[in-house]
């Protein structure tokens, strides 16, 4: 029925079946492996969303956070110098007061008058 070159062409078609069976195992292997390292890497990028986000939300806190010491910090600046400036004009006043009290102490005493009865 088959000659002898019609078997050894079938024997080569069916070796050369199996390589491409070989490799088509391998390419199966290699795309479920690369479906499961895409699916590893959708997981850890969530993770790293999720820290992101998380880590964006404190910082976002400690920047309030440090705008309210800002704040604080300047309001007791501000304090810091009204408490100069009062001091500063209860000194012109207290120097004011003590170069006119002696001269306003003097002319309220009037001189010992030595006066003559008749």
């Amino acid at each position: 029925m088959f000659s002898n070159n019609s078997q050894v062409q079938l024997a080569v078609l069916q070796e050369r079946f199996k390589a491409h069976e070989q490799i088509i195992d391998k390419v199966d292997t290699a795309i479920q492996t690369l479906s499961e390292t895409n699916q590893n890497i959708c997981r850890m990028l969530a993770v790293h969303d999720e820290r992101i986000t998380v880590q964006a939300k404190v910082d976002e806190d400690i920047c309030k956070k440090v705008e309210d010491i800002e704040t604080k910090i300047e309001g007791l600046s501000k304090f810091r110098w009204q408490v100069g400036g009062v001091l500063a004009v209860v000194a012109v006043v207290i120097g004011v007061i003590n170069s006119l009290l002696p001269t306003l102490l003097t002319t309220l005493q009037q001189p010992p008058a030595v006066e003559r009865i008749k």
